[in-house]
């Protein structure tokens, strides 16, 4: 009788043991997220930041006519950067001979002339250095 108790209670172990494990619940959430991730965002404060940064970049505007030459100027191109600011860059092909009047070194800050190709294209005819005294 002993052994058919010792039995039952060694199998009942082995069956809480085995099946525990394989049963145990698992925390399925569905569509649970987080309520931070469905906060709305604060507009009144992107838009200050929006406007503090438009307000920021009107405030240097650049000379017209005026540009430094670039470091990406080649023989056949010539690479203009807008003075002060160098937020403008522009790339512009060389006419055969142009006129240089003054120093047409890199980051010298020149005034440039335009010869019109066809109507639609423009070349650069002519570089002349700005000298700040």
């Amino acid at each position: 009788m002993k052994s058919i108790l010792f039995f039952a209670a060694c199998m009942a172990l082995l069956g809480f043991t085995t099946t525990s494990c394989r049963f145990a619940n698992s925390p399925t959430l569905g569509d649970t997220v987080a309520a931070s991730v469905f906060e709305p965002a604060d507009t009144a404060l992107i838009n200050k930041k929006t406007r503090a940064k438009v307000v920021d970049s009107t405030l240097v505007a650049d000379s017209v006519g005026l540009y430094y030459i670039g470091s990406g100027s080649t023989r056949e191109f010539i690479q203009l950067v807008s003075y002060p600011s160098c937020r403008d860059t522009t790339v512009y092909g060389k006419t055969r001979h142009i006129r240089v009047k003054g120093s047409a070194e890199i980051n010298n800050v020149v005034r440039v002339k335009y010869y019109l190709l066809n109507g639609k294209d423009s070349l650069v005819k002519e570089v002349e250095q700005v000298k700040f005294s």
